[in-house]
């Protein structure tokens, strides 16, 4: 019979660590604790289980959760200092079992919360983080005194190894949603930053712009000429310009697009730089190979001019198609050739080159300006952000999010003081 109820305990045992191994943390700690607590105390037949913590002198141990079947509430809370041994006997062993409690050595410091709560037996185990006890699962027996078997204590040292992985999870997941938490309020504050230095640039330039219309206009009233009104006309123009790109950029516009030579559409796209640039040099080089020498020796020499002038050479393989809206393509193309320009206020050469590259076209943008720095570059598509101080960190915005909508992706590599390329993937044929 002896052999038979060993057996049956055994399967018991097991069938209790199948069920702990098949809890979750969902995020309420307290009701796993109150889980593990009910299993245990079935499986090992006691009165009460109980999840106990150090606080954070390890001097203070206090009960997260009771189990006793009652629904009774947690005891108060257990000084250390009254108990060294039993503090000592915990801390050395992966379980304290004693029979009885209230006379074993390292338990009987213990009689008074024994006593109140009639317990005569106590099976405990360590719980322990980072090689430190940082806690104990009580198991307490109430009746006659009771001798704890091997597979008991086993068991209980495995529902505290349990418990303890259970407690690094949740401080994991604590931690991990802290930092999330910082983070997010970090961005918040980028982008109220750059909100503010967006406005206030916007603001400048508009303010700008209209002294200059307000000014022509008191010109004309006393009868001033066809200068004063193309100025005012180039104002407003580039007035206009700076709030149909704060617009581009709080709207998703869906492409209007189709698949379409790219000739053309640069063609098209030279005109358009033309009107929006003061009058510049721009050379065209069409190939299938790599820049002419012409255009290499002049992008070599471009750091060592004092003239200011830019120079926007083309380098375009002929035969490729794109799917774009060539609107928007243009689009792109002009703010990324545009911040090159700006990117070199002693002069150079802008490369545009344009070559097919896995289903689609590659184009490049280079100068060889002044470069960016490595800590700007992982921020520099973020909207209002910029490094330039009369910028507004709109542009690039608009780049990034023009091109995904055409299902491209948009790079960019730079050297402080060797220039910077940008890079962009547009697909050829309607993105899958």
């Amino acid at each position: 019979m002896a052999t038979d109820s060993a057996v049956t305990q055994r399967a018991f045992l097991t069938g209790a660590r199948l069920k702990l191994s098949r809890l979750q943390l969902d995020g309420d700690l307290d009701r796993l604790y109150r889980q593990v607590a009910e299993i245990s105390a079935q499986a090992l037949n006691v009165a009460r289980v109980g999840v106990w913590l150090f606080d954070g002198t390890g001097q203070g141990l206090h009960c997260k959760m009771l189990w006793d079947g009652k629904g009774d509430g947690p005891p108060p809370p257990l000084l250390m200092s009254k108990h060294p041994e039993y503090l000592a006997a915990i801390r050395e062993r992966r379980y304290v079992a004693s029979t009885d409690a209230r006379t074993q050595s390292n338990t009987k410091e213990l009689l008074e919360y024994l006593e109140t709560w009639h317990i005569t037996s106590l099976l405990d185990a360590a719980l322990y983080r980072n090689g430190q006890v940082v806690g104990i699962v009580c198991h307490e027996h109430v009746g006659e005194p009771r001798e704890w078997k091997r597979e008991e204590c086993q068991f209980a040292a495995t529902v505290a190894d349990l418990l303890s992985y259970f407690l690094e999870v949740n401080d994991r997941l604590a931690a991990e949603a802290q930092s999330h938490a910082l983070a997010l309020k970090l961005k918040d504050a980028h982008r109220l930053d750059a909100l503010g230095r967006m406005a206030a640039g916007v603001a400048h330039d508009l303010n700008n712009l209209l002294g200059v219309i307000t000014t022509g206009l008191a010109v004309l009233q006393r009868g001033g000429g066809a200068d004063v009104v193309h100025q005012m006309e180039e104002s407003a123009r580039h007035a206009a310009a700076l709030v149909a790109q704060l617009m581009s950029l709080g709207r998703q516009k869906t492409p209007v697009a189709q698949r379409q030579p790219l000739e053309p559409l640069l063609a098209d796209f030279e005109r358009l730089l033309a009107a929006h640039t003061t009058p510049r040099t721009r050379e065209r080089s069409r190939s299938s190979g790599t820049l002419g020498e012409r255009s290499r020796s002049e992008a070599e020499d471009a750091p060592r001019r004092s003239d200011p002038e830019v120079r926007v050479v083309f380098d375009v393989e002929k035969g490729l198609q794109v799917w774009a809206d060539a609107a928007q393509l243009q689009q792109v193309l002009l703010n990324l050739v545009t911040n090159a320009m700006q990117a070199m206020p002693k002069g150079g050469v802008v490369v545009v080159r344009a070559h097919g590259r896995k289903g689609g076209v590659s184009f490049e943008v280079i100068d060889t300006g002044e470069g960016i720095a490595a800590e700007d570059l992982e921020r520099l598509f973020d909207p209002f952000f910029t490094t330039r101080p009369e910028g507004h960190g709109i542009g690039l915005a608009v780049v990034q999010q023009v091109v995904a909508q055409h299902g491209g992706e948009v790079r960019v590599s730079s050297t402080v003081g060797d220039g910077t390329t940008f890079t962009v993937w547009w697909p050829s044929e309607v993105p899958a």
